[in-house]
C-alpha cells in the first residue's frame, strides 16, 4: 500500500451531499480529498456521460438545475482533490483504504465524511436472475449517463413512484415502456398523500413532476396500473415476459422498483451507531444536528443517513460541511448556527416529504413470494428453501451467514441481507443487528491485497 496521503477533510461520495459540504467548507485553506466510484462527479443523480461522450441536452429538465449549478460550483474548488474511479473499502477513525487504477492507498484525515449514497433494494423472485432483469436505478443511470436503453420493450415494476420518472425518461430518449405496475392500489397512495397534505404540497414540483411523467407515458400508450403484482419473470436465455396478478406482459427488459437502502458499510465498518432505514430495509447512520456520527471525527450526511433524495442530501451535505468547520474552530457557534438555519428548514423540510413517500411506497405488503430455487444471495448461490429451513432453526443473520455462505461473496450482503433479516423477522426474530462489516466494503483484487503491506 501506498505511504498515507494526509488531508484535513476526506469526503466519500461526490454527490449531492457529498458536494454541499465541500462547497460549505471553502474558503477555509484546507485540504479535501473526495473519493468516488464514479469517474466524473455528480453522484447518481447526475450520472455524468465519460467526458469523451457527448450527451445532447444531458438531463435538461428544469428539476436538474440547481443540482447542475452546484455540480458547476463544486468544479471550481481550488481546494479539492478529486479522486473519482476510487471505492472506499475500509474504514476506521482518520482513515480510509481506498482502491483504485493504481491499487490500494491509504487516505488519512482528522475528519471524514460519509455521503456514499443509496443503492436499490435487491428482490429476489422467480426469474430475476435472468439477463435482462435489472435494478430500476440501473436502467436509469444507462439512460441519465448515455441515453442507452437496456431493452426494446420494458417492463417496470414494484412499489416506488421513482419508476414513472424511469419510464418517462426511457419514452424520451425514444424506448418502449411495456407498462409500469405498482403492486399497491392507488387508494393506498392517495391516502398516505393524503394523511399529510401539507407535506406533500410543500414538495409539489415532485408531484408534478410524478403528474408529467404520468401524461408523458399515456401520449406513449405505456399502461400503468395500480394494485398488479409481480409472480415471476420468465425466459430461456433472458427474460421475455412477466406473471402477473393481471396476466401476462411480454417484455425484454425489466427494471425492479421496489425502494431503496443506505450503503452503509463503511459506518458500520467504523463501529458508528446505527438504526433501521425505513420500511425498504437497511441501515442508517445515527447524526447528531451538525452530522457528526457516534465516532468522533466522522460524520455522515446524504442517503448515509436515510433515504430522503437529492435536496435532503445537498442540505445535509451543508449542515456537515458546516458542522467541521465549527469543530475546527474555523467557525464559532453563533456564526454556525445563524449559516445553518437555512439548510435545516430545507433539511426537515425534505425529510418529512420522505417519510411521507415511505408511507406511500411500503414494500412491505406487496413484496413478491419466492419459491424453493429462488436465488436469495446471488454470490454464493443460496436459495430461497434451504436458507428458510436455516431461519426457522433460530439464531442470527450471522450465524445464518457462518451455516448457508448467504452474505458471504462479492457484495458483502449489501443486497441479501434485507431479504434475510425479513426472513428472520418473520420467523420470530427481532432486533437482529445484520451482518457484521468486514472489510473490505467493495471487491479489490488479490493483486492488490499482495502489494499492500
Amino acid at each position: 500500500m501506498t505511504e498515507p496521503e494526509r488531508f484535513d477533510i476526506a469526503i466519500v461520495g461526490g454527490g449531492p451531499a457529498g458536494q454541499a459540504a465541500a462547497i460549505a467548507l471553502e474558503g477555509h485553506g484546507l485540504s479535501i480529498a473526495v473519493i468516488d466510484e464514479q469517474i466524473r462527479p455528480g453522484g447518481q443523480i447526475l450520472r455524468q456521460p465519460p467526458a469523451a461522450f457527448t450527451v445532447a441536452n444531458w438531463l435538461a429538465d428544469r428539476s436538474y438545475a440547481p443540482l447542475k449549478r452546484q455540480l458547476d460550483r463544486f468544479g471550481q474548488l481550488k481546494e479539492v482533490r478529486w479522486l473519482g474511479g476510487h471505492s472506499a473499502v475500509g474504514l476506521q477513525a482518520g482513515s480510509i483504504v481506498a482502491t483504485g487504477p493504481d491499487g490500494l492507498r491509504n487516505i488519512a484525515a482528522d475528519r471524514i465524511l460519509i455521503a456514499a449514497g443509496c443503492q436499490d433494494l435487491a428482490v429476489p423472485l422467480p426469474g430475476w436472475t435472468l439477463p435482462g432483469v435489472y435494478a430500476a436505478g440501473g436502467i436509469q443511470a444507462f439512460v441519465k449517463s448515455q441515453q442507452l436503453l437496456a431493452g426494446t420493450r420494458v417492463l417496470l415494476a414494484g412499489t416506488h413512484p421513482l419508476q414513472l420518472i424511469i419510464a418517462a425518461q426511457i419514452v424520451a430518449a425514444g424506448g418502449t415502456v411495456a407498462a409500469v405496475l405498482f403492486a399497491q392500489p392507488r387508494a393506498h397512495m392517495i391516502a398516505a398523500l393524503a394523511a399529510q397534505p401539507l407535506t406533500a404540497l410543500g414538495r409539489a414540483s415532485d408531484l408534478f413532476a410524478a403528474g408529467t411523467a404520468m401524461a408523458t407515458l399515456a401520449r406513449a400508450g405505456a399502461p400503468i396500473r395500480f394494485g398488479v403484482g409481480l409472480s415471476a419473470l420468465t425466459g430461456r436465455d433472458r427474460v421475455s415476459g412477466a406473471v402477473t396478478s393481471a396476466g401476462n406482459v411480454e417484455c425484454d427488459a425489466v427494471g425492479l422498483c421496489y425502494g431503496f437502502v443506505p450503503q452503509s458499510a463503511l459506518p458500520r465498518m467504523a463501529g458508528a451507531r446505527m438504526t433501521a432505514a425505513g420500511p425498504a430495509g437497511g441501515w442508517a447512520c445515527v447524526h447528531d444536528d451538525w452530522m457528526r456520527t457516534s465516532v468522533p471525527g466522522l460524520y455522515a450526511a446524504g442517503e448515509t443517513v436515510g433515504v430522503a433524495g437529492a435536496a435532503a442530501a445537498a442540505a445535509g451535505g451543508e449542515l456537515a460541511g458546516l458542522g467541521i468547520a465549527l469543530d475546527l474552530g474555523l467557525l464559532d457557534a453563533d456564526t454556525a448556527q445563524r449559516a445553518a438555519q437555512n439548510s435545516r428548514r430545507r433539511f426537515a423540510r425534505h425529510r418529512a416529504f420522505a417519510s411521507l413517500l415511505d408511507a406511500a411506497a411500503d414494500p412491505r405488503p406487496f413484496f413478491p413470494a419466492p419459491d424453493s430455487g429462488t436465488i436469495v444471495c446471488r454470490c454464493e448461490d443460496v436459495e430461497f428453501g434451504p436458507l428458510s429451513e436455516r431461519v426457522s432453526a433460530g439464531g442470527s443473520a450471522n450465524a445464518v451467514k457462518l451455516a448457508t455462505r448467504c452474505g458471504m461473496g462479492a457484495c458483502q450482503g449489501r443486497n441479501c441481507e434485507p431479504t434475510l433479516l425479513r426472513m428472520i423477522s418473520a420467523a420470530g426474530g427481532c432486533d437482529d443487528v445484520g451482518f457484521t462489516a468486514r472489510f473490505p466494503a467493495r471487491a479489490v483484487s488479490i493483486a492488490d491485497l499482495l502489494s499492500s503491506d
